[in-house]
Protein backbone atom coordinates (compact mmCIF):
# COMPACT_ATOMS: atom_id res chain seq x y z
CA UNK A 1 0.00 0.00 0.00
CA UNK A 2 1.38 3.63 -0.99
CA UNK A 3 2.29 5.85 1.76
CA UNK A 4 0.54 9.05 2.02
CA UNK A 5 0.72 12.35 4.44
CA UNK A 6 -2.03 12.34 6.20
CA UNK A 7 -3.19 15.85 7.86
CA UNK A 8 -5.93 16.21 10.30
CA UNK A 9 -6.68 19.93 12.10
CA UNK A 10 -10.53 19.12 12.67
CA UNK A 11 -10.49 19.37 16.52
CA UNK A 12 -6.70 19.12 17.05
CA UNK A 13 -3.82 18.65 14.85
CA UNK A 14 -1.85 15.41 13.92
CA UNK A 15 0.51 14.71 10.32
CA UNK A 16 1.61 10.97 9.52
CA UNK A 17 3.80 9.60 6.81
CA UNK A 18 2.84 5.99 7.35
CA UNK A 19 3.06 5.14 10.57
CA UNK A 20 5.95 8.19 11.42
CA UNK A 21 4.76 11.19 13.06
CA UNK A 22 5.44 14.71 12.03
CA UNK A 23 5.87 16.64 15.52
CA UNK A 24 7.88 19.70 14.22
CA UNK A 25 9.05 20.24 18.00
CA UNK A 26 7.30 21.77 20.70
CA UNK A 27 6.44 25.11 19.74
CA UNK A 28 3.20 24.68 18.87
CA UNK A 29 2.47 28.00 17.50
CA UNK A 30 6.14 28.51 15.54
CA UNK A 31 5.43 30.34 12.40
CA UNK A 32 6.94 27.91 10.22
CA UNK A 33 4.75 25.25 11.60
CA UNK A 34 1.86 27.59 10.71
CA UNK A 35 3.26 28.02 7.29
CA UNK A 36 2.90 24.24 6.92
CA UNK A 37 -0.96 24.31 8.44
CA UNK A 38 -1.60 27.49 5.87
CA UNK A 39 -0.52 24.92 3.03
CA UNK A 40 -2.06 21.92 4.03
CA UNK A 41 -5.38 23.93 3.88
CA UNK A 42 -5.07 23.22 0.66
CA UNK A 43 -2.13 20.80 -0.40
CA UNK A 44 -0.89 21.03 -4.12
CA UNK A 45 -2.97 24.22 -4.94
CA UNK A 46 -0.85 28.20 -5.88
CA UNK A 47 -0.52 30.43 -2.24
CA UNK A 48 0.25 34.32 -3.34
CA UNK A 49 3.15 34.75 -1.06
CA UNK A 50 1.36 38.58 -0.52
CA UNK A 51 -1.57 36.36 1.17
CA UNK A 52 0.83 34.02 3.28
CA UNK A 53 2.48 36.79 4.73
CA UNK A 54 -0.88 38.56 5.47
CA UNK A 55 -1.68 35.49 7.37
CA UNK A 56 1.21 35.13 9.33
CA UNK A 57 1.80 38.43 9.87
CA UNK A 58 -0.60 40.98 9.88
CA UNK A 59 -1.28 41.29 13.39
CA UNK A 60 2.63 42.16 14.34
CA UNK A 61 4.78 44.89 13.75
CA UNK A 62 7.36 43.16 10.97
CA UNK A 63 9.72 45.36 9.09
CA UNK A 64 9.92 43.43 5.98
CA UNK A 65 7.46 40.45 6.12
CA UNK A 66 8.78 38.81 2.65
CA UNK A 67 12.10 38.57 4.11
CA UNK A 68 10.29 37.16 7.04
CA UNK A 69 8.43 35.23 4.80
CA UNK A 70 11.02 33.72 3.33
CA UNK A 71 12.89 32.76 6.16
CA UNK A 72 9.96 31.14 7.65
CA UNK A 73 9.95 29.08 3.66
CA UNK A 74 13.66 28.13 4.77
CA UNK A 75 13.19 26.85 8.08
CA UNK A 76 9.90 24.79 6.93
CA UNK A 77 12.25 23.15 4.17
CA UNK A 78 15.01 22.97 6.46
CA UNK A 79 12.42 20.99 8.86
CA UNK A 80 11.20 18.65 5.80
CA UNK A 81 14.34 17.86 5.06
CA UNK A 82 14.88 16.18 8.27
CA UNK A 83 11.13 14.95 9.13
CA UNK A 84 10.07 11.01 8.17
CA UNK A 85 9.29 11.99 4.33
CA UNK A 86 11.15 11.17 1.52
CA UNK A 87 14.00 13.02 0.47
CA UNK A 88 12.55 15.88 -2.27
CA UNK A 89 11.98 19.56 -2.90
CA UNK A 90 8.55 20.37 -0.69
CA UNK A 91 8.26 24.03 -1.16
CA UNK A 92 7.93 25.22 -4.93
CA UNK A 93 8.12 28.86 -5.15
CA UNK A 94 8.19 30.15 -8.46
CA UNK A 95 7.31 33.91 -8.96
CA UNK A 96 5.78 35.05 -5.85
CA UNK A 97 3.59 31.56 -5.44
CA UNK A 98 4.06 28.86 -3.21
CA UNK A 99 2.58 25.57 -3.60
CA UNK A 100 3.17 22.03 -1.63
CA UNK A 101 4.15 19.29 -4.19
CA UNK A 102 7.17 16.76 -3.55
CA UNK A 103 5.37 13.99 -5.69
CA UNK A 104 3.81 12.23 -2.59
CA UNK A 105 -0.38 11.52 -1.82
CA UNK A 106 -1.22 13.81 0.43
CA UNK A 107 -4.71 13.35 2.72
CA UNK A 108 -6.12 16.76 4.33
CA UNK A 109 -9.18 16.44 5.78
CA UNK A 110 -10.12 20.22 5.53
CA UNK A 111 -9.39 19.96 2.42
CA UNK A 112 -11.28 17.16 1.72
CA UNK A 113 -14.15 18.67 3.42
CA UNK A 114 -13.81 22.21 1.89
CA UNK A 115 -14.47 19.79 -1.48
CA UNK A 116 -17.56 18.23 -0.21
CA UNK A 117 -18.96 21.25 0.37
CA UNK A 118 -18.18 22.55 -3.02
CA UNK A 119 -19.30 19.50 -4.67
CA UNK A 120 -22.76 19.86 -2.20
CA UNK A 121 -23.56 23.23 -3.90
CA UNK A 122 -22.90 22.10 -7.43
CA UNK A 123 -24.26 18.16 -7.41
CA UNK A 124 -28.40 17.85 -8.01
CA UNK A 125 -28.82 14.78 -7.30
CA UNK A 126 -31.14 14.47 -3.75
CA UNK A 127 -29.31 11.05 -2.69
CA UNK A 128 -25.15 12.39 -3.93
CA UNK A 129 -25.83 15.41 -1.99
CA UNK A 130 -26.68 13.13 0.98
CA UNK A 131 -23.87 11.37 0.73
CA UNK A 132 -21.49 14.23 0.04
CA UNK A 133 -23.13 15.65 3.74
CA UNK A 134 -22.64 12.53 5.25
CA UNK A 135 -18.73 12.45 4.19
CA UNK A 136 -18.36 16.06 4.88
CA UNK A 137 -19.92 15.65 8.53
CA UNK A 138 -17.44 12.32 8.70
CA UNK A 139 -14.43 14.49 8.59
CA UNK A 140 -15.56 18.00 10.32
CA UNK A 141 -14.39 16.30 13.79
CA UNK A 142 -14.27 19.92 15.88
CA UNK A 143 -13.37 23.52 15.58
CA UNK A 144 -10.30 24.04 12.57
CA UNK A 145 -6.99 24.48 15.27
CA UNK A 146 -8.59 25.39 18.25
CA UNK A 147 -5.45 25.10 20.05
CA UNK A 148 -4.40 28.45 17.43
CA UNK A 149 -7.87 30.39 17.96
CA UNK A 150 -6.54 33.51 18.79
CA UNK A 151 -4.71 33.85 15.17
CA UNK A 152 -7.04 36.04 13.00
CA UNK A 153 -6.79 33.34 9.68
CA UNK A 154 -7.27 30.63 12.07
CA UNK A 155 -10.25 33.01 12.76
CA UNK A 156 -11.35 32.89 9.42
CA UNK A 157 -11.45 29.94 8.40
CA UNK A 158 -13.00 28.63 11.30
CA UNK A 159 -15.74 30.47 11.16
CA UNK A 160 -16.40 29.34 7.39
CA UNK A 161 -15.70 25.92 8.37
CA UNK A 162 -18.25 25.73 10.72
CA UNK A 163 -20.68 28.14 8.63
CA UNK A 164 -20.73 25.02 5.96
CA UNK A 165 -20.79 22.14 8.49
CA UNK A 166 -23.86 23.47 10.15
CA UNK A 167 -25.65 24.00 6.64
CA UNK A 168 -24.48 20.34 5.67
CA UNK A 169 -25.83 18.88 8.88
CA UNK A 170 -28.73 20.58 8.60
CA UNK A 171 -29.69 19.62 4.94
CA UNK A 172 -28.86 16.08 6.15
CA UNK A 173 -31.00 16.14 9.05
CA UNK A 174 -34.09 17.12 7.23
CA UNK A 175 -33.24 14.37 4.81
CA UNK A 176 -32.81 11.73 6.89
CA UNK A 177 -36.15 12.73 8.71
CA UNK A 178 -38.44 12.49 5.29
CA UNK A 179 -36.49 9.23 5.23
CA UNK A 180 -37.69 8.34 8.64
CA UNK A 181 -33.71 6.99 9.25
CA UNK A 182 -34.25 8.26 12.29
CA UNK A 183 -31.31 5.69 13.96
CA UNK A 184 -28.92 7.97 11.46
CA UNK A 185 -30.80 11.27 11.98
CA UNK A 186 -30.04 10.45 16.25
CA UNK A 187 -26.12 9.72 15.82
CA UNK A 188 -25.53 12.36 13.65
CA UNK A 189 -27.30 14.50 15.88
CA UNK A 190 -25.45 13.31 18.49
CA UNK A 191 -22.82 14.18 17.09
CA UNK A 192 -23.20 17.66 16.18
CA UNK A 193 -24.63 18.56 20.15
CA UNK A 194 -21.30 17.15 20.95
CA UNK A 195 -19.35 19.51 19.35
CA UNK A 196 -21.72 22.30 19.25
CA UNK A 197 -24.06 22.38 22.43
CA UNK A 198 -27.24 24.64 22.66
CA UNK A 199 -26.60 25.14 18.85
CA UNK A 200 -30.37 23.52 18.34
CA UNK A 201 -28.60 19.76 17.49
CA UNK A 202 -29.99 18.82 20.88
CA UNK A 203 -33.72 19.47 19.54
CA UNK A 204 -32.93 17.06 16.38
CA UNK A 205 -31.81 13.98 18.80
CA UNK A 206 -34.60 13.96 21.18
CA UNK A 207 -36.82 13.73 18.07
CA UNK A 208 -35.54 11.25 16.50
CA UNK A 209 -35.13 9.43 20.00
CA UNK A 210 -38.91 9.90 20.67
CA UNK A 211 -40.01 8.80 17.28
CA UNK A 212 -37.72 5.55 18.33
CA UNK A 213 -39.83 5.33 20.96
CA UNK A 214 -36.72 5.70 23.68
CA UNK A 215 -38.40 8.91 25.69
CA UNK A 216 -35.63 8.12 28.47
CA UNK A 217 -33.06 8.56 26.00
CA UNK A 218 -34.30 11.53 25.34
CA UNK A 219 -35.08 13.36 28.73
CA UNK A 220 -31.64 12.12 29.65
CA UNK A 221 -30.16 14.20 26.65
CA UNK A 222 -32.42 17.08 28.26
CA UNK A 223 -31.01 16.25 31.59
CA UNK A 224 -27.29 16.88 30.05
CA UNK A 225 -27.86 19.50 28.49
CA UNK A 226 -29.25 21.31 31.68
CA UNK A 227 -26.46 19.88 33.22
CA UNK A 228 -24.24 21.94 30.95
CA UNK A 229 -25.53 25.13 30.89
CA UNK A 230 -25.59 24.82 34.79
CA UNK A 231 -21.77 24.11 34.87
CA UNK A 232 -20.86 26.63 32.39
CA UNK A 233 -22.27 29.51 34.18
CA UNK A 234 -26.54 29.46 32.43
CA UNK A 235 -25.19 32.09 29.74
CA UNK A 236 -27.14 31.63 26.41
CA UNK A 237 -27.90 33.52 23.88
CA UNK A 238 -31.29 34.69 22.90
CA UNK A 239 -31.36 32.21 20.22
CA UNK A 240 -30.42 29.74 22.57
CA UNK A 241 -32.66 30.28 25.44
CA UNK A 242 -35.25 29.83 22.40
CA UNK A 243 -33.93 26.56 21.62
CA UNK A 244 -33.84 25.51 25.56
CA UNK A 245 -37.48 26.17 25.53
CA UNK A 246 -38.18 24.42 22.68
CA UNK A 247 -36.09 21.10 23.97
CA UNK A 248 -38.41 21.08 27.25
CA UNK A 249 -41.47 20.78 24.75
CA UNK A 250 -40.02 18.26 22.97
CA UNK A 251 -39.60 15.88 25.87
CA UNK A 252 -43.00 13.18 26.35
CA UNK A 253 -42.60 12.18 29.61
CA UNK A 254 -45.02 9.31 30.80
CA UNK A 255 -47.54 9.47 33.07
CA UNK A 256 -45.31 9.85 36.52
CA UNK A 257 -46.50 8.70 40.54
CA UNK A 258 -46.68 11.42 42.89
CA UNK A 259 -43.47 10.34 44.27
CA UNK A 260 -41.84 10.42 40.45
CA UNK A 261 -43.09 13.79 39.88
CA UNK A 262 -41.67 15.66 43.40
CA UNK A 263 -37.97 13.88 42.76
CA UNK A 264 -38.24 15.16 39.49
CA UNK A 265 -38.73 19.01 40.77
CA UNK A 266 -37.06 18.65 43.74
CA UNK A 267 -32.96 19.60 44.03
CA UNK A 268 -30.92 16.34 44.10
CA UNK A 269 -28.75 17.57 46.89
CA UNK A 270 -29.83 20.73 48.20
CA UNK A 271 -26.89 23.13 48.85
CA UNK A 272 -26.07 26.44 50.98
CA UNK A 273 -26.50 30.02 49.80
CA UNK A 274 -28.46 31.05 46.81
CA UNK A 275 -29.53 28.60 44.37
CA UNK A 276 -27.97 28.79 40.96
CA UNK A 277 -30.05 28.45 37.84
CA UNK A 278 -29.99 28.78 33.93
CA UNK A 279 -30.49 31.93 32.80
CA UNK A 280 -34.01 31.03 31.26
CA UNK A 281 -34.42 29.92 34.73
CA UNK A 282 -33.64 32.62 36.26
CA UNK A 283 -35.80 34.77 33.77
CA UNK A 284 -38.88 32.28 34.70
CA UNK A 285 -38.65 33.12 38.16
CA UNK A 286 -37.87 36.63 37.95
CA UNK A 287 -41.37 37.24 35.83
CA UNK A 288 -42.89 35.18 37.84
CA UNK A 289 -41.85 37.23 40.95
CA UNK A 290 -42.98 40.17 39.38
CA UNK A 291 -46.23 39.18 38.71
CA UNK A 292 -46.53 37.95 42.85
CA UNK A 293 -45.06 41.01 43.63
CA UNK A 294 -47.88 43.35 41.84
CA UNK A 295 -50.49 40.68 43.48
CA UNK A 296 -49.61 40.82 47.01
CA UNK A 297 -47.38 43.92 47.35
CA UNK A 298 -43.81 41.69 48.04
CA UNK A 299 -40.69 42.84 47.87
CA UNK A 300 -37.25 41.83 45.57
CA UNK A 301 -34.60 43.07 44.85
CA UNK A 302 -33.00 42.41 41.19
CA UNK A 303 -28.69 43.25 41.36
CA UNK A 304 -26.37 43.60 38.60
CA UNK A 305 -22.91 42.20 39.40
CA UNK A 306 -19.89 42.99 37.45
CA UNK A 307 -16.70 41.87 37.46
CA UNK A 308 -13.76 44.73 37.29
CA UNK A 309 -10.12 44.34 35.93
CA UNK A 310 -7.29 46.20 37.88
CA UNK A 311 -7.95 49.10 36.44
CA UNK A 312 -11.17 49.23 38.04
CA UNK A 313 -13.34 48.86 34.57
CA UNK A 314 -15.77 45.89 33.44
CA UNK A 315 -13.35 42.78 32.80
CA UNK A 316 -13.10 41.69 29.34
CA UNK A 317 -10.96 38.82 29.44
CA UNK A 318 -12.48 35.47 29.08
CA UNK A 319 -10.07 33.54 31.28
CA UNK A 320 -10.18 36.32 33.34
CA UNK A 321 -13.52 36.66 33.91
CA UNK A 322 -14.16 32.60 34.27
CA UNK A 323 -11.49 32.53 37.25
CA UNK A 324 -13.30 35.68 39.24
CA UNK A 325 -16.52 34.26 38.49
CA UNK A 326 -16.08 30.96 39.85
CA UNK A 327 -14.64 33.23 43.25
CA UNK A 328 -17.74 35.37 42.90
CA UNK A 329 -20.13 32.16 43.17
CA UNK A 330 -18.74 30.80 45.96
CA UNK A 331 -19.68 34.00 47.36
CA UNK A 332 -23.13 33.88 46.73
CA UNK A 333 -23.42 30.21 47.76
CA UNK A 334 -21.86 31.73 51.03
CA UNK A 335 -23.69 35.57 52.11
CA UNK A 336 -27.09 34.31 50.57
CA UNK A 337 -29.79 33.10 51.67
CA UNK A 338 -31.51 29.73 50.52
CA UNK A 339 -34.51 31.49 49.25
CA UNK A 340 -32.03 34.50 46.58
CA UNK A 341 -31.58 33.05 42.97
CA UNK A 342 -28.21 33.59 40.95
CA UNK A 343 -27.09 33.21 36.78
CA UNK A 344 -24.16 34.08 35.34
CA UNK A 345 -25.85 37.05 32.36
CA UNK A 346 -21.96 37.22 30.29
CA UNK A 347 -18.86 35.98 31.62
CA UNK A 348 -18.39 38.80 33.41
CA UNK A 349 -21.81 39.72 34.62
CA UNK A 350 -23.98 37.65 37.17
CA UNK A 351 -27.65 38.30 38.00
CA UNK A 352 -28.70 38.22 41.56
CA UNK A 353 -32.58 38.35 43.03
CA UNK A 354 -32.95 38.66 46.38
CA UNK A 355 -36.32 38.19 47.18
CA UNK A 356 -37.86 39.87 50.50
CA UNK A 357 -35.17 42.33 50.10
CA UNK A 358 -36.31 45.66 50.49
CA UNK A 359 -34.50 48.49 48.54
CA UNK A 360 -32.58 49.88 52.01
CA UNK A 361 -30.69 46.39 52.20
CA UNK A 362 -29.08 46.67 49.06
CA UNK A 363 -26.52 48.36 50.34
CA UNK A 364 -25.69 45.90 52.81
CA UNK A 365 -25.81 42.80 50.50
CA UNK A 366 -23.55 45.02 47.97
CA UNK A 367 -20.91 45.14 51.22
CA UNK A 368 -21.29 41.30 52.20
CA UNK A 369 -20.49 40.40 48.62
CA UNK A 370 -17.64 42.82 47.73
CA UNK A 371 -15.82 42.53 50.73
CA UNK A 372 -15.54 38.78 50.60
CA UNK A 373 -14.96 38.44 46.73
CA UNK A 374 -12.59 40.92 47.12
CA UNK A 375 -11.09 39.42 49.70
CA UNK A 376 -11.10 36.16 47.81
CA UNK A 377 -9.30 37.91 45.12
CA UNK A 378 -6.62 38.93 48.00
CA UNK A 379 -6.89 42.44 46.89
CA UNK A 380 -6.51 42.19 43.04
CA UNK A 381 -10.40 41.89 41.88
CA UNK A 382 -13.44 44.49 42.15
CA UNK A 383 -17.06 44.03 41.87
CA UNK A 384 -19.33 46.75 40.68
CA UNK A 385 -22.85 46.26 41.81
CA UNK A 386 -26.29 47.84 40.87
CA UNK A 387 -29.67 47.79 41.47
CA UNK A 388 -31.86 46.90 38.69
CA UNK A 389 -35.51 46.28 39.90
CA UNK A 390 -37.35 46.19 43.17
CA UNK A 391 -40.18 45.36 42.22
CA UNK A 392 -41.42 48.78 40.99
CA UNK A 393 -39.02 49.94 38.37
CA UNK A 394 -39.75 48.04 35.55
Amino acid sequence: MMKKLQVKMFGGFSARYGDEVLSFGRQRDSKFRQLFLILMTRPGQEFSKRDIAGSLYGQEEVEDPNASLNNTIFRLRRYLELSPLPSGDYLILNEGVLRFDGGIAVESDVWSFENAAREFEQEQGEADRVDLCRKACELYQGEFLPWLSNEQWVIEKSRNYQKLYFRMLGYLLRRLKEDGDYKSMEQIAAQGAKLYPCEGWELWQIESLNALGRRKEAEEVYRKTVAYVQETGGFLSQKQQERFREMETRIRRPEGTNAEICRCLLEQEPKQGAYACTLPGFSDCFRMLKRVIAREGNSFSLILCTILDGTGHPATDRAYCEKQGKKLCVCFQKHLRRGDVYTRYSSGQYLLLCIGAEKENVAEIKTRIDMDFRKRCKGRGGLSMQLLDDGNIW
